[in-house]
């Protein structure tokens, strides 16, 4: 599971990249969901009915509905600097 809250500039950059997938070729719409789950851990599985295509609109619809939260760019960079310190102490722990 990704995350359900981002900043505004990221929901932006978001819906960007949604209505770019909606006109890409199958791999340029593979790079685009990748380019999602990876620099914005956004996963549309998280937020859509399996098999239908998720949009601009639908993004627009689960930020309506609270579903995905929007924060402050600074509550949004500490969440990502303690995932980054607990995903960094669960690899030490493994490692041990």
């Amino acid at each position: 599971m990704g995350r359900n809250k981002y900043s505004q500039e990221e929901v932006d950059e978001i819906a960007r990249l949604l209505r770019k997938k909606c006109s890409a070729n199958r791999y340029g719409q593979k790079l685009i969901r990748h380019t999602l789950r990876v620099k914005y851990e956004f996963n549309i599985a998280d937020f859509n009915i399996q098999g239908k295509a998720f949009t601009d609109a639908d993004l627009q619809e689960c930020i309506k509905k609270g579903i995905i939260q929007i924060l402050s760019p600074d509550t949004i960079a500490q969440m990502k600097k303690r995932r980054k310190e607990l995903q960094e102490k669960d690899l030490w722990n493994s490692n041990s």
